[in-house]
């Protein structure tokens, strides 16, 4: 006889232990929680990086907070004062550690090593097959997605990719109130590059070199652009790398869908929890699993959509195509939005709160030619955004796959 829980969470990322930890703060509506995944190590210790004008639920572990922000382009450097916003920098094992260790005091957790084989559903349970035995519960929250068919299914896709040197000094080189955001002060090739600085202390920071391509770099020429870039921008000859991070960011106008039949919910990128301009997904997962647990405490169905509505994904699609059609222009185009408005308002655009009016200036603050074709290009729909939702909603996805876990 299979073991039943109230809710199985697949995935032990951002998404899954958030949802965990989010359901024990609700009480368990639904009752006890498996959570599953594939190990129970982490190899890469990245970071996420979210900005918030009130308080967030992990803002006590952030490993920096920032209220000064830069961005750089040849020949203008800034530094903004944040009046009404943060900007947070979160280690993955610190949220780890500390989700875990909040989740050890309930009899209603279990935790579970094992690959996923199958997911199937019935019409009152789903079932979870695995490597480790059989489950069932009455939903299963899954953070289980296949690149390969977001691929298939997009429209626009492009993978942010990423890698990052700790670097420590002997002498004081960095100023620990300000990280540097956005720096283009460097050879684009025709893609989107750039690089930010996460300072810890005046001798010790993270420097982040993110690239906007179909495939990625070799490894050789991430490091000879972070020793370029600390070499000659920061004009640091002597340090140490303590640590090295990576990550590939998918970002697709592909329409995520939000459930598969009635008993298997889509959470984290595989639940549409990613910007697809900007590749910021972890404040996102906070305010969708929020809700499924909502949803979940007042009785009704976990059904909620993460997905940008309409408007946002069209804005979404402009930026994306010009990444990929016109990926040089990407540096120019996300210069003129700080420069001309103001990292606070753009934090508002991106967080998709701005009202029309206020889209519209901050869009025509954008003076660049192929950001203008591209909204002309999407606007005569090469790409329709409602059309894509109708369209997605309409299928069922082809099968489950654990190619990625969030």
């Amino acid at each position: 006889m299979m073991k039943t829980y109230g809710h199985i969470i697949i995935g032990c990322g951002a998404a899954g232990l958030s949802l965990a930890y989010h359901l024990s703060n609700a009480g368990f509506p639904g009752g006890s929680i498996l959570l599953i995944d594939r190990e129970d190590k982490i190899g890469n210790n990245h970071a996420w990086g979210y900005w918030s004008k009130s308080p967030q639920p992990f803002d006590t572990i952030a490993k920096r907070s920032f209220k000064k922000i830069g961005t750089n382009i040849p020949g203008q450097q800034t530094v903004f004062d944040l009046k009404h916003y943060q900007y947070h920098v979160l280690h993955r094992t610190d949220f780890e550690a500390y989700v875990k260790n909040h989740l050890s005091q309930f009899k209603e957790v279990n935790w579970l090593t094992a690959e996923i084989e199958n997911i199937s559903e019935e019409k009152d349970h789903a079932i979870v097959q695995t490597s480790n035995g059989n489950f069932q519960s009455e939903y299963v929250f899954s953070s289980l997605y296949s690149e390969q068919e977001i691929v298939e299914r997009s429209r626009l896709f492009i993978r942010q990719h990423i890698r990052s040197w700790v670097i420590q000094t002997p002498q004081s080189s960095f100023k620990p109130d300000a990280m540097m955001l956005l720096d283009f002060n460097m050879p684009q090739y025709n893609q989107m590059r750039y690089m930010s600085v996460i300072p810890e202390s005046e001798n010790r920071a993270t420097i982040k070199f993110n690239i906007f391509s179909e495939k990625p770099p070799e490894k050789e020429e991430y490091d000879k652009g972070l020793t370029n870039y600390i070499h000659e921008s920061l004009n640091i000859k002597d340090y140490t790398i303590e640590a090295q991070e990576w990550g590939i960011i998918p970002m697709t106008d592909h329409y995520f869908a939000t459930r598969q039949g009635n008993r298997i919910i889509k959470i984290g990128i595989a639940g549409g929890c990613t910007k697809a301009s900007s590749g910021y997904s972890f404040k996102r997962i906070q305010s969708h699993t929020i809700q499924l647990v909502q949803l979940l405490k007042d009785g009704w169905p976990p059904y909620a959509d993460a997905n940008s509505g309409p408007r946002f994904r069209l804005y979404d699609q402009i930026l994306l195509n010009v990444m990929i059609r016109n990926a040089g222009a990407g540096a120019k185009i996300f210069s003129d939005l700080f420069s001309k408005n103001g990292p606070e308002k753009v934090f508002k655009f991106l967080d998709e709160d701005t009202l029309l009016t206020e889209d519209i200036g901050i869009i025509s603050s954008i003076q660049s030619f192929p950001f203008l074709r591209s909204l002309v290009t999407l606007a005569g729909n090469e790409v329709n955004p409602l059309l894509m939702v109708k369209n997605a909603r309409s299928k069922d996805p082809k099968q489950n796959s654990t190619d990625n876990l969030d």
